[in-house]
């Protein structure tokens, strides 16, 4: 009778044990799905502000190349007049 009961007493403690285990995999399992979706998220959002600034930083890029050129055209106009 006694190494009946300590079998049994054995095997629910492993029971429990397995059962321990098997739900801190499951919740870390969770967790990881939880953190790699907020990563996911949080790298689109850098991407579309990544866009906007590119955007913006193009824009003046632009304006300061079309500033420069009507700059040269006028020091260019303002030398063939000096000339004449």
């Amino acid at each position: 009778m006694d190494g009946g009961t300590t079998y049994l007493f054995t095997q629910g403690v492993l029971g429990v044990v397995v059962v321990a285990l098997s739900t801190v995999a499951i919740k870390l399992y969770n967790k990881t799905e939880k953190q790699q979706n907020r990563i996911e998220e949080l790298q689109d959002l850098r991407l579309s502000d990544s866009k906007d600034v590119t955007k913006d930083v193009t824009e003046v890029l632009q304006g300061n190349s079309q500033n420069m050129r009507i700059l040269s055209e006028k020091i260019e106009i303002a030398k063939g007049i000096r000339q004449q």
